[in-house]
This record gives structure tokens, sequence and C-alpha cells, in this order.
């Protein structure tokens, strides 16, 4: 074979050793201006898209959480509204004016006629821790008379203490009567009550100079 030859294949595998190199660099250069951002882009994009996810996964729970704790609350205010209702307070100056008002509804209910009794007793101090407050609570006995049946008469009763859970039935009478339907009782029902303030005890020795 001539020389000339030799030298024309040298020559080729040159070009071609160039051109896999020059492609081999474009390739490489195609990776990490090209290819590799756009690999970290996509995986710093699944990890946000996880971290909404889970955020999204935690508050839908917090908001699942907040309605149940909103029910919760709901049932604790219904439940602390009995007691809220148990509290009397006169009505036109008169506790047993206030009380008629309350029984009233649920003696009609049960089919019972009351008659309070406008003779109020003395209200009953309650023991508090010192120093004393100075709002009065006490407990003030209601004296009523109940005309029914006896169903009626023992509903009545239960109604009121479903109801009031705060009003104990302090002492109960019954006059037996002819008529099944007209028996007597009376009830005396002791309430809860918030007075007026107590003013402040006077400065002993006067004043200080």
């Amino acid at each position: 074979m001539k020389a000339e030859t030799f030298q024309d294949a040298s020559a080729q595998m040159k070009r071609a050793l160039f051109q896999s190199l020059a492609i081999g660099a474009v390739a490489v250069v195609l990776y990490m201006f090209c290819v590799e951002p756009w690999q970290r882009d996509l995986q710093k994009t699944r990890q946000e898209y996880a971290m909404q996810q889970n955020q999204q996964a935690r508050m839908l729970n917090d908001l699942k959480g907040a309605g149940q704790v909103g029910e919760r609350l709901n049932a604790i205010t219904n439940e602390c509204q009995a007691y809220v209702d148990g509290l009397l307070e006169p009505s036109l100056g008169s506790y047993a004016t206030s009380a008629r008002s309350l029984l009233t509804p649920i003696a009609d209910d049960v089919g019972l006629a009351i008659n309070i009794d406008p003779t109020i007793m003395p209200p009953r101090r309650l023991p508090l821790p010192m120093p004393s407050s100075p709002q009065l609570y006490a407990r003030q006995p209601i004296r009523l008379t109940c005309t029914g049946s006896y169903a009626a008469i023992a509903s009545f009763i239960l109604r009121v203490e479903e109801k009031m859970p705060l009003v104990a039935l302090e002492s109960f009478s019954f006059k037996a009567q002819k008529d099944p339907d007209n028996q007597l009782a009376t009830l005396v029902l002791e309430w809860p009550i918030k007075g007026e303030k107590i003013p402040p005890p006077p400065q002993q020795g006067g004043p200080k100079r």
C-alpha cells in the first residue's frame, strides 16, 4: 500500500476522534447547563409539592380538629347554660316573681297548678373562702304549693331538676285529697342567687394623716 493511503486513513481517524471529542464536550456542556439544572429543578419541585401535600394534610386535620373543638365547645356552652338559667335574679325587685316566671311554663307543660308564696324566706349565705367576695352569693328558698295528680307533681320536680341543676329540693310535704287528680303538695326549692355588692367595711381609727 502507498504511504498516501496510510496518511488519509490517519487523517480520517483524527477527524473521527475530534468529532467524538467535540460531541462528547457538547454533551457534557448540555448536561451541565441544561439537563442537570432541569433535574435539580424537578427534584426541588417534587420536594415542594410533597411539602405542600403534607401542609395541606395538616391543614385538613387542623380543620377537622377545629370542627370537633367547636362541637365540644357548643356542647359545653349548652351544658353550662342550664346552670346559668338556674341562677335566680330578682324580677321587678322580687325573687318570687322571677321564680314564678321560670316555674310556670314547666308546671303548665305537665298539667300542674302552682302558687308561689310571695313571702320571701331569708336567704342563706354560702361559705366562701377568705378573703370574702365583694359580691353576695347565697341560696334563696322559695315556697310553692302544687295542685294536681301524683304523676304531674313528680314530673314537675323531675323537670325542674333537669332544666335547673343548681336548684335543690329543700323540703316536700304532701297532703292527700279525695280526688286523685287534685292532690296538694308543698315544696320549698332552694335557688342560687347573686345579690348586691357588699360595701367595704369602714376604716378603723379614722383617716391617716
